[in-house]
């Protein structure tokens, strides 16, 4: 039988102001809201402002939902299926490092459905479409919900906390930009949102390879730390 080793996060010390702006900034970057609203802006064309701006509530409030939702229960998923906190480490660290790298060389993975998208938006509600799929997957996809277990994998109570509220005020940012999504594609167009797109991926590069390099460090403490293995005379 499996036995579940669920380790809450302790107390610690008060985050340092690095490590709120760095988690912070790092889903700032796997959101993307810049790039979003130019998604948003060209799937909720015809529009009302009236219904522009419920949807965007309702995209943004539903990606901060499931955020939330992987922040609160990620440690005890861990514990239920056996995983550790350095599993999930890795685990994110590979699944952003392949988001940052499709945000580099080629599109946005959420450009790729767009077209269908679109299409598929005429013939539902404002709420339908804002909920899913652009409030999940679009917004709050694998990279995402990667990022933020990774980032609460092992933190104390404090830094816990950061994590939540990084995510409130990332939530906040992206409705912004959602609501104003069609002067946002207007001021930067076509060319300002590829732009865009690499920069967030070089940022959420170096955010998966911080992941793995964090990994690798808690690997060798933890191996340097094991029990000494047991010696079998033979006689």
């Amino acid at each position: 039988m499996l036995a579940l080793q669920y380790r809450m996060p302790h107390l610690g010390p008060l985050p340092s102001w690095s490590f709120a702006l760095g988690v912070t900034t790092s889903l700032f970057s796997v959101l993307n809201p810049i790039s979003a609203a130019a998604i948003f802006a060209s799937a909720t064309v015809g529009m009302d402002r009236a219904a522009l701006r419920r949807s965007a509530r309702k995209a943004a409030l539903t990606a901060g939902a499931a955020m939330i939702v992987f922040a609160l229960v990620g440690q005890f998923i861990f514990s239920f299926f056996g995983f550790t906190a350095l599993a999930m480490r890795f685990v994110g660290g590979v699944l952003v490092l392949y988001r940052a790298i499709s945000m580099l060389y080629g599109e946005d993975p959420r450009e790729r459905s767009t077209e269908d998208e679109k299409a598929e938006a005429s013939l539902k509600a404002p709420e339908d479409f804002a909920i899913i799929p652009f409030g999940i997957p679009l917004l709050a996809g694998p990279g995402t919900i990667s990022t933020v277990m990774g980032m609460i994998a092992g933190t104390s109570w404090r830094e816990y906390g950061v994590v939540l509220m990084a995510i409130l005020l990332n939530v906040w940012a992206t409705y912004l930009f959602l609501r104003k999504a069609p002067a946002v594609f207007a001021l930067i167009g076509a060319i300002g949102t590829k732009v865009v797109n690499k920069l967030m991926g070089l940022i959420l590069a170096a955010v998966a390879m911080q992941f793995l390099i964090n990994g690798v460090k808690a690997l060798y403490i933890e191996m340097q730390q094991g029990p000494p293995t047991a010696v079998v005379s033979m006689k």
